[in-house]
């Protein structure tokens, strides 16, 4: 198993975090109603708001700022297909932070970046069953 370090980590997380901030975007316009596009417009702010915290994070550990271009996603299938599969992402992102912020002891700023990630992304995966439910 390959081991990254935490500056490879948030990297990665930050070129995620926009990719699905864009998606939530290009999303919300195909929603059948407001109430969806305004969830997804939320979410959309949420990941954002992740990858602006862990940009902060990363230049506060390395000195120097990441800020990567990401490209509009261009969705293909179905409304209710994609948040099918945005289910198991966010359920998955869910995961993956929660065990990094069982694993991050050293820093308590990044421990609680890594919690509200955790947080936003079970709230966004129930969220989409509730939309397609």
């Amino acid at each position: 198993m390959w081991k990254y370090s935490v500056p490879q980590k948030l990297q990665t997380y930050i070129i995620a975090e926009l990719g699905d901030a864009l998606l939530y975007k290009e999303l919300a316009k195909m929603a059948p109603n407001e109430e969806y596009k305004n969830l997804l417009l939320d979410f959309s702010k949420d990941e954002q708001s992740h990858a602006d915290e862990f940009k902060l994070i990363y230049r506060m550990i390395t000195g120097k700022k990441f800020d990567p271009t990401v490209a509009t996603p261009s969705l293909e299938g179905s409304f209710n297909d994609i948040l099918r599969d945005r289910v198991l992402d966010e359920s998955g992102d869910y995961r993956k932070y929660g065990e990094q912020y069982l694993n991050t002891t050293q820093n308590q700023i990044l421990r609680d970046a890594y919690y509200r990630a955790r947080t936003d992304e079970n709230v966004h995966a129930l969220r989409l069953l509730y939309m397609l439910s």
